[in-house]
């Protein structure tokens, strides 16, 4: 099921920098407290039973109350997956939602509070865990618990597109993801030939993030896959640009909460 990822942190006192993921993500709070945060919702306090629906792209942190602990669990799916189950329940929805629009967030991220929707969720979780479970029941599960309890309670709502350089956004794309180098501010500036500020802005209000802290993350984001495929540390560290193999461990615990060894061993 390359399509799902899920996993579980109990008695967590992890923080992690503001981040996105290009998957659709569904957490839920088991015990604890914690603070939602992101450019695209105000922030929340959510705490045992809340339901948090991240889309694609938004970005977002969520960490626990200073000196307490929580736990949670965290759910991704590929988004091209999750758009083709809502296009097979005919669902109606505005014709301009698309939940596999590359790169920029389309979609606010919603928080639930209903024991009902945590239940159903928690149990999920519970089937996927379950290594004695077959692979093809636990797919028909995920199917029937999408479709019955959790996707009729995801209350889309468009993230605004004010117009603010939009014509630049393509080009600022297709530079951020032609080479894993780090763009310093200048050169992504002199390529899209507007001011550095400017840039700043661009980044902060269509990506949430600021340009170095995006290419850090779009460089953790593709960790997690080249480490799902079993891609030597090392090696993967080289690829992505990385100074050192410290600097990688570092920045990915700090996006991801875990090490890469221990995500390449639990993946």
């Amino acid at each position: 099921m390359p399509y799902v990822e899920t996993r579980r942190a109990c008695q967590s006192r992890i923080c992690y920098k503001s981040h996105s993921h290009p998957t659709f993500s569904i957490g839920a709070v088991d015990a604890g407290q914690s603070h939602f945060s992101s450019s695209f919702a105000s922030e929340q306090l959510i705490q045992a039973g809340s339901v948090v629906v991240i889309p694609a792209h938004v970005e977002h942190s969520c960490n626990p109350l200073p000196q307490q602990a929580w736990s949670y669990q965290m759910m991704h799916l590929e988004a091209a997956w999750l758009a083709g189950l809502i296009n097979e329940l005919q669902q109606e929805m505005d014709s301009h939602l698309d939940l596999n629009i590359p790169y920029l967030p389309q979609l606010k991220p919603i928080i639930l509070h209903d024991l009902d929707i945590y239940a159903a969720f928690t149990g999920l979780n519970q089937v996927l865990f379950d290594p004695q479970i077959p692979r093809l029941e636990k797919e028909q599960y995920l199917i029937k618990i999408l479709t019955e309890m959790l996707i009729p309670n995801f209350h889309w709502e468009n993230i605004g597109a004010a117009g603010y350089f939009q014509p630049y956004l393509p080009r600022l794309i297709e530079c951020l993801n032609s080479s894993m180098d780090d763009l310093s501010l200048q050169q992504l500036a002199d390529e899209l030939q507007m001011s550095r500020y400017a840039l700043i802005r661009l980044f902060k209000h269509y990506l949430g993030l600021t340009p170095h802290a995006y290419q850090l993350n779009q460089k953790v984001n593709q960790a997690r896959i080249r480490l799902r495929q079993g891609c030597d540390l090392a090696q993967l560290a080289h690829e992505l640009e990385f100074t050192d193999q410290s600097h990688f461990h570092r920045v990915f615990k700090q996006y991801t909460g875990v090490t890469p060894k221990q995500y390449s061993k639990k993946s």
